[in-house]
């Protein structure tokens, strides 16, 4: 089966999922670690800077803990130990998922849902040291390390109960009474001895002394249930307060260190409680804190920051700093709460544009994570605190339809979006990241064109401005565009109207009418339907529109009038447009894409093969693709110049959006039920360079991780293990195909011959032969060493860099030498240290005693053999292994050894072969021949083609006075001039038909313009 078109890169938008993250501090730094599925991240607390991506691992993680360089992660059944970011072993002893993680010390503490609680040493994956069984009724949920309890931890259930543990003697010291029955969902210790915190799943938060088995204080809806526009809430001293409930209490935290002492408590709400701990009341609220689940809280020793995390994908910092108590929002990450819908790549390609559920608009950064932001909406939490209502409920709704463009980005707006049940469009500065203050709205009114330019501006200058005009279905906004000179905004509406607006001022500028019929003066709106698609050429000369009336017209953008009209010959349902090329893509109710040629006003190609409705299409910038998404699953790229579908990919989840960089580099897709964006490299670009043969049979693509290079984990928003689906591997299919013999007999002949060239000739980049040499893509192609450049660069330079970096000063002699060694002398090229030199000092009397004498003698005579053996075997490596290669004709060892050398050792290889005039032999006459035929023997497999010509060059250099001398070393230089001379004008015949190809194309491109 054909390798897929495109390859999974890497996945963006995860910041942290609904496990726990684990704190650790190191001298001053201070990092987190969390989870995003089946892998972990680790960011600095000082600025949330991403650190480090762990390893994709078999299952979801269901716990983390970290100790040092260490990191261990729960996996299902078993805990993944990795050091920075590599696996280094695997504990496995539970029989069910883990539940939790701590280190203390030396040692690892894992709680599992089988009921037992295991002790490990670190470092050891053999067996646990300690098994403790809580017991066959006791359902464990979570557990803490009381605070000065020697080698004691405390573990909560699910109806209530809590046991005291000592993890070294594996014994259980205590069993606390249940709290009436529900469930303890965190432990935390306090900063006050022998008191914990419980959280209930009630909504409760109770303080219990464990020395006396004494509740301290309990306050009531502790979780914040409720409070998101009500803040009744009491606390009462022993007793509960108001009767919480609606959720339960999923963490806690005590702040330490000087000002009052605080506890923080979050639930499933996501709204944070602050309590006085002193005055034993409710101090502040956090609202909105979150919009899922609050997962973890944790006050940093000493300082008045609180870091909360939470279900919505989201890490925050809170600081408490005004002079009411109050809170504010320090710093934070996040990504999409819920999935995104809308994706667009931006300018260059490096940028994302993306939009969701969650009503958040958002940039990502495909190569910088910490550029990564939300799009403010203009002091949204402001407006709601005000209000008294959820920030949710004041922001704009999801994202319909977006456009950008990058051209007058620091001038004024340059997006413009649709969102859903909006009757206005709304714009955005990206140079500002914010909400513009236009609100484009057409009048409502049907005008002529000429005199609705004059129309008046925009209502309202944020979302949360009153609009002038009362909603009306008829005028909610369906499709938005702006022209490539970023001047003019374009609007349809559910209506069929069609309006311009001016994206500086926000001026209506005319709307696109028709008349009724040629007598009459009458104008009708743009089309008679909801308007699905607006889009304008790069030279704002036409402007396309698409309805649901099965109609595509053709109008002059500057006079606002009809010229064409194209009839689809079914609904539209979306469209996408290549300005440059003038080629207009549509999808239709009928399952089908037809491509449109909007300058002839006729249509080019037909595509069908989908089996659910098309969510999105984008056209390639060279104009030779087209890449649809569809909820059957599959991507498909059609070739447009050959009419028929090149690639299915299937990549399991169906795709919502899809968009490809206008370098086409990367593909970026959003899916049903995942929270990210997933990029995929394209292998024309990155793999082989050859186009797969063309083909409907879906091949099948693994989604992305957040590591590039690796496959996907289970990254669901709000997924469990039970959601786990089977992913099958790159190039395999969940069915039994047809033997290959008959998928060739059904190939047409010239796909058959493309199949088996695709198969045999190109080969991968990481493919090396056993020297580490590449191997060649097709044999008519040149090689590279893919070694570093300044490898190959330095060795033919290598004169010039000594004499850059030759001292300015010289060398000064040491005022006192504090010892040295004797060397023994020889040939070799290392120094040998004689060890039993006598030291200086010892004195005479030594000398002439036997056991001195034998040993000088001993020494002499090793000395000796050691200058006798360096005289029969003088020659080094190199000049060895080419007088091997003149023996049996083999390169590859000589090759193996110059890629290892340095280009100061390549340098001085080949200078120790240099013959003087006079006293040359025969046999260094031999190897410089050997050398010369080495070169040409390598050359003519065609691989490391630039690190040859490096060696070359400085062979020349060094030996080319004992060339010239001698007939043989000439009639070598001979033929490894023909061979140059045959293998250049290859590679320059192909230069110039590139470049002559270029020149046409831009000669046909400027014509055209």
């Amino acid at each position: 089966m054909a390798d897929p078109l495109f390859l999974p890169f890497r996945a963006l938008g995860y910041i942290t999922d609904e496990v726990p993250f684990a704190v650790l501090r190191r001298g001053k730094e201070t990092t987190v670690t969390v989870s995003v599925g089946k892998a972990w991240q680790t960011y600095a607390c000082n600025k949330l800077k991403l650190l480090l991506v762990g390893p994709q691992l078999e299952h979801k993680i269901t716990a983390i803990a970290c100790k040092g360089d260490f990191t261990f992660a729960a996996s299902k059944n078993d805990i993944v130990a990795c050091q920075r970011m590599h696996r280094v072993g695997t504990y496995s002893g539970h029989a069910k998922p883990i539940v939790q993680l701590m280190c203390l010390g030396d040692h690892l503490l894992s709680l599992g849902q089988d009921g037992r609680l295991l002790l490990w040493r670190l470092g050891s994956y053999d067996a646990p040291l300690v098994t403790m069984k809580l017991g066959l009724d006791f359902q464990p949920t979570c557990m803490a390390h009381p605070e000065t309890y020697l080698n004691k931890v405390v573990v909560g259930s699910a109806d209530g109960r809590l046991q005291l543990w000592n993890f070294s003697t594996g014994t259980k010291l205590f069993e606390f009474n249940s709290f009436g029955g529900s469930a303890i969902k965190c432990i935390t210790p306090s900063p006050a001895l022998d008191i914990v915190g419980l959280g209930l799943a009630d909504g409760r938060c109770v303080l219990h002394n464990l020395r006396y088995d004494e509740q301290v204080a309990s306050f009531a809806n502790a979780a914040g249930a409720g409070l998101e526009a009500d803040a009744g809430m009491a606390a009462r001293d022993g007793q509960d307060g108001l009767a919480g409930g609606g959720g339960p209490c999923t963490s806690i935290s005590f702040r330490t260190g000087p000002g009052p002492p605080l506890m923080a408590a979050g639930g499933l709400s996501g709204v944070i409680t602050i309590w006085d701990l002193e005055k034993l009341r409710l101090a502040t609220i956090i609202r909105d804190a979150h919009d899922g689940t609050v997962t973890k809280l944790h006050f940093f020793p000493g300082e008045p920051v609180l870091m909360s995390a939470a279900a919505d994908n989201s890490l925050k910092h809170w600081i408490f700093d005004g002079a009411d108590g109050a809170a504010r929002l320090l710093r934070f990450r996040s990504g999409h709460a819920s999935p995104p819908s809308v994706l667009r790549f931006y300018g260059d390609g490096l940028r994302i544009l993306s939009a969701g559920q969650d009503r958040a608009f958002r940039m990502f950064s495909t190569i910088q994570d910490q550029q990564s932001r939300e799009l403010s909406q203009g002091h949204s939490s402001h407006r709601a605190k005000r209000l008294k209502v959820s920030e949710q409920d004041v922001k704009l709704p999801p994202v319909l339809s977006m456009d950008a463009c990058q051209v007058r980005e620091r001038d004024w707006c340059n997006v413009i979006t649709a969102h859903e049940g909006a009757s206005a469009a709304y714009t955005w500065r990206l140079q500002h990241f914010t909400l513009g203050k236009h609100q484009l709205q057409a009048p409502r009114t049907p005008t002529d064109p000429l005199k609705a330019a004059a129309g008046p501006k925009a209502a309202g200058k944020g979302p949360g401005a009153s609009q002038p005009l009362a909603p009306d279905p008829l005028w909610v906004v369906t499709a938005v565009a702006l022209s490539c000179c970023g001047n003019f905004g374009l609007v349809g509406t559910a209506g069929g109207n069609l309006d311009r607006f001016n994206m500086q001022s926000g001026i209506h500028r005319g709307s696109y009418c028709r008349k009724a019929t040629s007598k009459s003066s009458k104008v009708l709106s743009a089309h008679d339907g909801a308007i699905m698609g607006v889009a304008g050429d790069a030279w704002n000369r036409n402007l396309v529109s698409a309805g649901v009336d099965g109609l595509l017209r053709v109008w002059g953008f500057k006079a606002l009038q009809q010229s064409a009209v194209i009839e689809v010959g079914s609904s539209v349902s979306r469209i996408t447009h290549q300005p440059f090329t003038g080629m207009l893509a549509a999808a239709c109710d009928d399952l089908s894409l037809r491509l449109f040629d909007v300058e002839a006003a006729r249509l080019v190609r037909l595509f069908s093969g989908h089996q659910d409705r098309v969510t999105d299409m984008v056209l390639s910038k060279d104009g030779r693709w087209l890449l649809s998404s569809s909820l059957d699953g599959t991507l498909r790229v059609w070739d447009i110049p050959a009419g028929r579908i090149l690639q299915v990919l299937r990549m399991g989840e169906p795709i919502t959006a899809v968009s490809l960089a206008p370098a086409m580099d990367m593909l970026a897709t959003t899916h049903v039920g995942r929270r990210g964006i997933y990029l995929w490299s394209n292998q024309l670009l990155f793999g082989t360079g050859v186009p797969p043969a063309h083909s409907d049979r879906p091949v099948d693509a693994r989604l992305p991780a957040i590591t590039p290079g690796e496959d996907l984990s289970t990254l669901v928003a709000g997924s469990s293990e039970d959601d786990e689906t089977t992913v099958l591997p790159v190039g395999a299919t969940d069915s039994e195909d047809e033997s290959d013999d008959e998928d060739m007999a059904a190939m047409p002949e010239d796909e058959e011959r493309r199949g088996s060239h695709a198969e045999a000739g190109p080969r991968s980049y990481e493919a090396r032969r056993a020297d580490g040499t590449p191997q060649p893509l097709t044999p008519e192609l040149l090689t590279l060493s893919l070694l570093p450049r300044t490898q190959w660069h330095n060795l033919a330079h290598l004169d010039a860099i000594k004499a850059r970096s030759r001292p300015v000063q010289p060398p000064k002699k040491p005022e006192a030498a504090p010892f040295f060694l004797p060397t023994v002398p020889g040939l070799e090229g290392r120094p040998v240290f004689d060890t039993e030199a006598q030291r200086p000092g010892l004195g005479d009397d030594l000398e002439g005693t036997p056991a001195s004498r034998a040993a000088k003698a001993n020494k002499n005579k090793g000395a000796s053999d050691r200058f006798v053996r360096g005289a029969v075997d003088h020659a080094s490596p190199f000049v060895r292994l080419l007088r091997q290669f003149q023996q049996d004709g083999g390169h590859e060892p000589v090759m193996q050894h110059l890629r290892k050398l340095t280009p100061a050792a390549v340098d001085g290889e080949l200078r120790s072969m240099e013959v003087l005039e006079g006293t040359e032999s025969e046999e260094e006459v031999d190897d410089v021949g050997s050398l010369l035929k080495f070169i040409g023997s390598a050359l003519e497999s065609k691989t490391n083609f630039e690190y040859l010509q490096a060696i070359l060059h400085v062979a020349l250099q060094i030996h080319g006075d004992i060339i010239i001398q001698h007939a043989s070393l000439r009639q070598h230089a001979q033929l490894l001039h023909q061979q140059l001379s045959s293998t250049w004008s290859s590679v320059e015949h192909m230069l110039q038909q590139t470049q002559c190809m270029a020149q046409f194309f831009g000669s046909v491109h400027g014509s055209a313009m």
